[in-house]
């Protein structure tokens, strides 16, 4: 079913201009910046993905650390630059088999702990704000 917005449009100046520049404020600076890589630490495997949001508001963490069970000495950096504007710390991810683990980040160091209640690997992937 298609709407006909022409009555809408033929009664304002410029309408569709308009609309488009409300929705181009509603957009400016809710983009995101380019996908980072976090640094894991010595012998952990895995995907560690970060991106923040051109406004600098909140920053998109997305982890996939595997091993977790057996290894848990197995960490991920972020930069501090983001980690000591955190506002939530503790996360929690689904496991592979269904299960749960978790990831605690140190807001003063960037670095993230796991704990996964399997060896396959844990998935976690939030949106945090940022002070």
């Amino acid at each position: 079913m298609a709407i006909n917005f022409e009555p809408i449009f033929s009664e304002m100046a410029n309408g569709p201009e308009k609309i488009k520049e409300n929705f181009d404020k509603i957009n400016d600076g809710a983009q995101w910046g380019p996908t980072q890589n976090a640094t894991p630490g010595p012998g952990t495997e895995g995907a560690f993905t970060y991106k923040v949001r051109n406004d600098n508001q909140f920053v998109a963490i997305t982890f996939w650390p595997t091993g977790i069970k057996t290894h848990p000495e197995r960490v991920a950096y972020l930069p501090t630059s983001i980690t000591t504007r955190m506002l939530t710390f503790d996360f929690i991810g689904r496991a592979d088999n269904g299960g749960y683990g978790t990831m605690r980040v140190d807001g003063n160091t960037g670095k993230c702990t796991f704990t996964a209640n399997d060896d396959g690997g844990i998935y976690v992937q939030q949106t945090v704000a940022l002070k």
